[in-house]
């Protein structure tokens, strides 16, 4: 069975995050993408006219996986405790999420001075930023934070955060662990509980 566009697409977009995980974002062309997939330069060219669109269209998958792990992560998670299932998305937590954040950085840096580039980046950091915006304003409604907060401003301090603790794991030699990540993160979500609410434990 023939492979559709997008399915050939994405497997190019797959190999090409292979090579910026092992070899960094500078060091991917579009010759190293072919190697990668076993195929001729032209056979990448043909789905993508040159790396900065090629890299366009894998940053979107980064936003989508991330989005994606967002979801499962609160399937079954109920009350602040999905506030900090969603953040805890965006921690290295596993393989592939250390996989996302590695290609999430090399696009940040390879971005910079580009304005196109990085002009897409705030877009995919936006809408990721909206999904924790909106479940603040939710927790709010429901009273198991506190009325006084602004979703907005404490949306940016969240993800400034998870962010920090995410690049931490890359650079520190003695890095927090993976449930050392998530105790900071709950540290900080219990600043915002009403007193109501009951801080619960993080779910696995």
């Amino acid at each position: 069975m023939l492979m559709s566009q997008q399915d050939r697409r994405l497997e190019v977009s797959e190999a090409a995050w292979r090579v910026i995980v092992r070899e960094g974002l500078d060091r991917t062309s579009m010759r190293a993408i072919a190697q990668e997939l076993g195929c001729t330069t032209g056979v990448v060219t043909h789905h993508f006219r040159d790396k900065q669109e090629l890299i366009l269209f894998a940053l979107n998958q980064v936003t989508q996986r991330l989005q994606k792990t967002m979801q499962t992560a609160t399937e079954h998670a109920r009350g602040v405790d999905r506030l900090v299932e969603m953040l805890s998305a965006f921690l290295p937590l596993d393989t592939e999420r250390q996989d996302i954040l590695k290609v999430w950085v090399a696009f940040l840096g390879y971005a910079i001075g580009r304005e196109a580039l990085m002009a897409e980046h705030q877009q995919s950091a936006a809408q990721l930023r909206e999904v924790i915006i909106q479940e603040l304003k939710a927790l709010q409604s429901a009273k198991l934070i506190r009325a006084n907060i602004e979703p907005e401003l404490e949306a940016n301090a969240l993800l400034a955060l998870v962010n920090g603790v995410s690049l931490d794991s890359l650079i520190q030699a003695k890095r927090l662990s993976p449930d050392q990540q998530q105790i900071v993160i709950r540290r900080y979500v219990n600043e915002l509980l009403s007193t109501h609410a009951i801080p619960g434990s993080v779910n696995s």
